[in-house]
């Protein structure tokens, strides 16, 4: 390649990377959900003794997984994902510290490590996706 030449680059970008990642983690954690035993509905359960699930949460994880996995097709694409998906679960993270009706917490529970978990992944999940969208754009490919 000469110097006048542009650098092209092959394969997928980064963040398409991370999200792929993130999308097949979130389908591995509702797979593991399901296999709990948290689809049968006989209340509350609690995943690797740690992380308080129900049947709402394995669907949430579960489209939020497919959801992700079908947005790496595009690297704008995979970063608006990772923008709005980490905004959404920072919220939900946020709102698991606040005192919330029995009707929710019923339907969503939220220990301590989950809301933990929810915190840390939505704001990796915004910095990854906020940082790749603010690239100057000779930057991304």
């Amino acid at each position: 390649m000469t110097a006048t030449e542009p650098e092209t680059r092959r394969g997928p970008a980064p963040v398409q990377g991370m999200g792929m990642l993130i999308g097949l983690l979130f389908l591995v954690l509702a797979a593991l959900e399901l296999m709990s035993g948290v689809a049968d509905g006989s209340g509350p359960h609690v995943l690797f003794g740690v992380f308080s699930v129900s049947g709402l949460w394995a669907l949430l994880h579960l489209l939020t997984g497919a959801t992700a996995v079908f947005c790496t097709r595009s690297s704008r694409w995979a970063a608006r994902f990772l923008l709005v998906a980490g905004a959404c679960y920072a919220v939900v993270g946020l709102a698991g510290l606040l005192p919330l009706p029995r009707a929710v917490t019923d339907v969503l529970p939220m220990n301590t490590a989950a809301i933990c978990l929810a915190l840390a992944l939505g704001t990796a999940m915004l910095i990854l996706g906020a940082g790749w969208l603010w690239r100057r754009p000779e930057q991304r490919r």
